[in-house]
């Protein structure tokens, strides 16, 4: 038997409030479902009970009528509560008004998810029974159907996939034409970086599971989902006390070595920002009044602020009635935001300074003309140790290194939570067959290689090269792996580096275009444990100034360059630098002979030979009484 009855508001208000609250916008949905699911288990362990904290994201993408489900492992809900929760608009039901740390804050994200993208069902399990619900459509009029209770076989669990204990499964028919699916990737990407579902997402007691679904039944493909914040170094952290009222917020920032996405470009899903986070619920993703200043995309971090829990629990307004974050125009959100922005602007301030500075460097044109000077000398010492020999003196178009297999590019970015593509190319004969399969590898689990194994075909125009695409994934911003391909006894090695928002990427110098080394940098906020690294990404050389035994021959304008023992230390830090890359580079690729199983012995032998035949050359270019 089933009870039928109107939802307790307007007709045309149910509808209005769900196009408001969800925007007709699939992320908007899932986020107020995956976070009511996370609520569930956050009320079973505070209660002491045993949690899975497994979600399962099921998505069947159609040309119409598209179905979402998600299912948990939790709570469960009997039919008295889901007439309470499900049938009933702007009820306190998550368990905020009881203290529990819960993001529900205005008992309707479920209802308005459902009807802002078409219709929907609930189905639990709860004990021995099976409960089951809808929200439909009927002629208009916005419907809360409940079932009555039934016995909860074995063929109910196994249709609904809750094989035993409590759980709930949320489905909904994408019946509303002006609602876009994402593709599957897309959404993937969207789950893991959404700002609302980061802690979820980096959770260790969770775990996210995302499905590609072909029919009900019929998986394509399914993926785990995880979020690591950006690598960064911590910049401030402080307590601050917030004027006028009883209560404190705690400030983290960090400082990310690269810049950051904002709000401005990439909104709900941008790596920079502070989380501003009340028992432990995110609210809000914002960088104040600093938002679009772009000295400011350095920094993330958070502000937590339990005080904002206790405003929520009195109905103050402190929350926007369309789920957009803070109500910047609340008198407690006022007082907040001038706290933090006093911490944060000698920390934007800096940045500003220090970019200038780095700017009247980079625009020093007797420091340049040494610089450039230098690079063209350095490249012709790598042309020289790692020359390639060509039959006939005849060029190929496309040129392989000595061992016959090589990436293209060697050096690349990919945006996190994104794929980008490496082409590997290998030489028809000895070094590979048509259809031989290369196993390919990451050194960093922030770098992810999405195709292990990759099948060699015959490339479009040359008759003598074989190739395959290997997809990369980005996990960590800031993060850089080596991926590493071996077929038979050879190897190719290309640089990944993980960033954070869309960008340009600069074409990689060609082999045997003497660019090998392509500039020369001074940065004081790279690690001063090492004095010196090469950037192979960039391509660059780089002077950590912060390191103690560079900073004491800097001069009062941060320049290491300007007295005879400051270049004395630049050369040695560059012949350092270039001697490593270059033995690196002979030994890797195959330029340099090499005992199999003895390459780091090679490589520092190799690095000592360079250093003893070019030290005085590099010291002539770079030091000068000029």
């Amino acid at each position: 038997m089933v009870s039928s009855r109107k939802l307790q508001y307007a007709d045309r208000v149910a509808i209005q409030q769900a196009d408001q609250a969800i925007r007709k916008d699939v992320m908007r949905a899932l986020v107020e479902i995956i976070t009511n699911a996370n609520d569930s288990y956050s009320r079973l362990e505070q209660s002491g009970g045993a949690s899975s904290g497994e979600m399962i994201i099921e998505v069947q993408r159609k040309h119409k009528n598209s179905v979402i489900r998600v299912r948990d492992f939790a709570e469960g809900m009997t039919d008295k509560r889901m007439d309470r929760v499900v049938g009933t608009y702007g009820e306190a039901t998550s368990g905020l008004k009881e203290d529990q740390r819960v993001r529900g804050m205005w008992g309707r994200g479920l209802k308005d998810s459902i009807f802002g993208l078409g219709y929907g069902h609930v189905r639990s399990f709860k004990g021995a029974n099976f409960y089951s619900c809808s929200l439909l459509l009927k002629n208009g009029v916005p419907t809360f159907d409940l079932d009555d209770p039934i016995r909860a076989t074995t063929d109910l669990r196994e249709k609904y996939g809750i094989p035993q204990g409590n759980g709930t499964v949320i489905e909904i028919v994408v019946s509303r034409d002006d609602v876009k699916m994402p593709q599957y990737n897309n959404l993937r990407n969207y789950l893991q970086r959404h700002f609302e579902l980061r802690p979820i997402m980096s959770n260790p007691n969770r775990r996210i599971i995302l499905r590609d679904m072909a029919s009900g039944v019929k998986m394509r493909q399914e993926q785990v989902l995880s979020y690591k914040s950006p690598r960064g170094e911590k910049v401030l952290e402080e307590t601050l006390p917030i004027e006028g009222y009883p209560a404190e917020a705690q400030l983290e920032v960090f400082r990310s070595g690269i810049q950051l996405s904002t709000r401005g470009e990439e909104g709900d899903y941008a790596d920079g920002g502070l989380l501003v986070i009340s028992s432990d619920i995110v609210i809000s993703l914002t960088m104040l009044k600093f938002e679009n200043d772009p000295y400011a995309a350095y920094f993330y971090g958070s502000i937590q602020c339990d005080y904002l829990h206790d405003l929520l629990k009195n109905d103050e307004p402190v929350l926007t009635a369309t789920r957009d974050g803070i109500n910047w125009t609340h008198p407690f959100a006022k007082a907040l935001k001038l706290a933090v922005e006093a911490k944060l602007e000698p920390l934007i301030q800096e940045e500003r300074e220090h970019a200038i500075h780095d700017e009247q460097t980079k625009l020093d044109k007797k420091l340049r003309k040494k610089l450039d000077r230098a690079l063209h000398e350095l490249n012709t010492i790598a042309v020289t140790e790692l020359r390639e020999q060509r039959d006939g003196g005849e060029r190929k178009q496309i040129e392989l290194p000595e061992s016959g297999m090589g990436f293209f590019p060697e050096r690349t970015y990919v945006q996190t939570g994104q794929t980008a593509p490496l082409i590997l190319r290998v030489g028809l004969s000895e070094n590979g067959r048509m259809n031989s399969t290369a196993t390919v590898i990451s050194n960093s689990p922030e770098v992810i290689v999405v195709t292990p194994l990759v099948t060699l075909k015959p490339h479009k125009t040359e008759p003598n090269i074989l190739e395959a695409r290997v997809k990369v994934e980005g996990r960590q911003v800031g993060s850089e792996g080596t991926v590493t391909a071996y077929l038979g006894r050879n190897r190719a090695q290309a640089i990944v580096q993980v960033h954070s928002k869309k960008e340009t990427i600069p074409s990689p110098p060609m082999r045997g275009s003497n660019a090998l080394f392509t500039d020369i940098r001074f940065d004081d906020r790279t690690d001063p444990r090492q004095r010196v690294y090469f950037d192979r990404v960039n391509s660059s050389i780089v002077i950590a100034t912060a390191a103690p035994s560079v900073k004491i021959y800097l001069d009062g304008s941060g320049r290491l360059d300007t007295t005879v023992q400051g270049q004395v230390l630049l050369a040695e830090l560059i012949t350092e630098a270039v001697c490593r890359e270059i033995a690196r580079e002979g030994v890797e690729k195959g330029r340099f002979l090499v005992l199999e199983g003895s390459e780091a012995d090679a490589i520092q032998n190799h690095f000592i030979r360079l250093q003893n035949r070019y030290a005085h050359l590099i010291h002539r270019y770079i030091v000068t009484l000029e």
